[in-house]
Parts: structure tokens; sequence; C-alpha cells
């Protein structure tokens, strides 16, 4: 009797279990469910320099600082020269300002290669206790600026043996330098500039120096053109 029960219980749970799959297989037409998952992260359009990546990427477009930037430099030829400089830069968006100040700079340095022949052949001493001012500024090309500065020049000159003779001069001229990131904010300067003289507090530019071999005229020293390096460091405000 028992098992005539169970024999004829066996279709209405067969029934009642393909029911139940039937009822929990996904519907084909149903959409499919949407899973939030993040977008790995993509590196951001700032240009080098500014985000502080460590490596350089060279662009045709000029790099453009969209948070104010601060850097300070160090010049390489002033070590050189027996002194040194310093010099502290503000760059916002294509735009910078400079502002750079060099002490004791001994002209007769590295075989008075700043010298002019004339300078040399007179065997004069030339010192430079200080040279200050700034300059403004344009981003045109990657990191390549070019700008126009204003400066001025304390030279101390005497002749072998003679007493020094004090001068200032004064001069405006363009700059072009290539700014090189190396790693994060470290980064290289490279710059060709041209000063020249536009005025000078000696009458007519020329100075008489008496020296133990007697006298010889001296024309206010002008830096003209020369090249640098200097190396600094820039960081977002």
């Amino acid at each position: 009797m028992l098992c005539k029960t169970i024999v004829a219980a066996l279709p209405a749970l067969v029934l009642v279990s393909a029911g139940n799959a039937f009822a929990a297989s996904p519907d084909p037409t149903a959409p499919l469910p949407v899973t939030s998952e993040v977008a790995p992260g993509t590196p951001s359009p700032e240009q080098h320099g500014f985000n502080l990546f460590p490596e350089h990427h060279f662009q045709w477009t000029a790099s453009d600082a969209k948070v104010p930037q601060l850097g300070v430099n160090f010049g390489l030829l002033q070590l050189g020269l027996g002194g040194f400089n310093i010099a502290g830069e503000v760059r916002y968006r294509r735009f910078w300002f400079e502002y750079s100040h060099g002490v004791d700079l001994k002209l007769n340095d590295l075989g008075g290669f700043s010298m002019t022949s004339t300078e040399r052949s007179q065997n004069l001493r030339i010192v430079v206790p200080y040279t200050t001012g700034f300059g403004v500024g344009v981003t045109v090309l990657d990191e390549l600026w070019l700008g126009v500065e204003f400066k001025t020049h304390r030279y101390e000159v005497n002749a072998p043996g003679g007493p020094v003779t004090s001068y200032q001069t004064y001069s405006v001229g363009p700059v072009i330098g290539y700014k090189l990131f190396v790693y994060k904010g470290l980064f290289a300067n490279a710059y060709a500039r041209y000063w020249p003289n536009v005025a000078s507090t000696l009458d007519n530019n020329e100075v008489a120096l008496r020296g133990a071999n007697g006298t010889v005229e001296h024309a206010a020293h002008d830096f003209n053109v020369f090249a640098n390096v200097s190396l600094g460091y820039a960081f977002d405000l």
C-alpha cells in the first residue's frame, strides 16, 4: 500500500520540480544586469613640468602651466668664475617672470674667456661684486622660451699695480632657453643671452686706469652674448 502511494506521488513531484526549475531559469529576452566597474585611470593631459611627471615627452605645442609654478635654479658658469648666482621664477600658463642675482664673479677665471681681447692684453683685473635684474617671457614650443631681461652690473677694475675703479652698467637684451625636466621637479635650463650695455656711470663709457706700467684706457665692460646652464627645482603653488 505504501509503495503504491509513493509511485502515485512521483508524477506530481516531477511536475513541481520542473516548474521551479523553469521559473528560476533566466529570461533570454531580459536585459543583462549592469555591473559598476571603475575604468583604469588614464594619464592626465597636463603638460610635463607642471604635473611633475618623472619623464619629459616632447610636444609641438607650448607647455601650459594651468597652476602657478615656482622654480629656483643656480647657474653653473658663475661657479666656474668663483662666484654664485641664484634665480627664482614664477610661471603661469605660458608666461614667466624671473629675478636673478649673481655675486663675486671674477672674470679673470677660466682663462679670462669672458673678457675682451683688449682687456686681456692690458692684463686688467675685473671683478663683478654683483649683477642683478629681472626678465619676462613666454613659452613658444614645448619647454622652449623667449624673453627680454633688464640687468645692472657692478664692476671693480684695475690695471696691474694700480688703484681699483668702480662703475655701474645697465643692459637690456633678449634671452632664449630650453628647460628639460630630469626627474619630477628637477630640471636643467640651457640658455643663451645677449646683454648689450645701454648706459653706464662712466663718462663716454670709458675710464683711464693708472697702473705700474702707465695709464690704459678701459671701455665699460660689456657682457654681450654668452651661454650658460643652470640646475633647479620647480613645484606647483
